[in-house]
């Protein structure tokens, strides 16, 4: 697969972000909410990447607004459904693991999520149990999804040969500043989360997209969590 040209496409919205990686054949990471799949395909549509190209969808953990739209692009495109085996319930049931809040801001978006009505999500069976590394090479993709727990039990970060981290909700753009990294909403285990981001930026990756807000470099993800350390 060397010397083929790997492509990252943002597909962004107020809500959550999504991206389709080209390289050979191309994948699909994370969904969005429902609806949120027609942008996808539209974005495809913009760059030349055709429904049947799609190898894999990958679904970073187990949250409504990150698979949201995985029945319709699977139906879409034919393409199998991954996630991390510990997340694979949520999307199977179409129901959010617990939450956790972390600090006021975490309990101010419970609060606030508790009274929107959401979009009901169609819950999917997974074709593909993550458990341990994964490699994206049989998918025409240079690259390996890693485990990356703590925002969720089954979180997982992609990384590609040349420097390319893309991870879900394990680091939040703020509110206001979206390309300042900070800690999640919710997060299962604060401390594995934190060994989780150690291990993406001991892979010295050049650049770190996110589900909400980024992209961010590792030098100020570094200095968010482990400058004070």
């Amino acid at each position: 697969m060397a010397g083929i040209r790997q492509e990252v496409f943002s597909v962004r919205s107020p809500i959550v972000n999504a991206y389709i990686v080209r390289g050979e054949r191309a994948i699909i990471i994370d969904t969005g909410i429902p609806g949120f799949g027609e942008k996808i395909l539209a974005k495809m549509e913009e760059h030349g990447i055709k429904p049947a190209d799609v190898s894999l969808i990958l679904i970073t953990h187990g949250h409504h607004d990150h698979y949201g739209s995985a029945a319709f692009l699977k139906e879409k495109t034919g393409a199998p459904v991954a996630i991390h085996k510990d997340d694979a319930e949520a999307l199977r049931t179409a129901v959010n693991p617990p939450l956790y809040p972390v600090g006021v801001r975490g309990k101010v978006m419970q609060a606030i999520s508790s009274m929107i009505k959401t979009p009901k999500v169609q819950g999917i069976e997974p074709d593909i149990l993550i458990d341990g590394e994964l490699d994206l090479a049989k998918f025409g993709i240079d690259g390996k999804v890693i485990p990356t727990p703590g925002h969720t039990a089954g979180c997982v970060t992609v990384l590609l040969a040349g420097g390319c981290a893309l991870q879900g909700d394990m680091i939040f753009g703020g509110l206001l500043r979206k390309h300042t990294p900070s800690f999640p909403y919710f997060c299962r285990d604060k401390e594995q989360l934190l060994k989780s981001i150690q291990l993406i930026l001991d892979k010295n990756p050049k650049i770190i997209y996110a589900g909400h807000g980024g992209p961010f470099t590792a030098g100020q993800v570094w200095r968010k969590f482990f400058s004070d350390l």
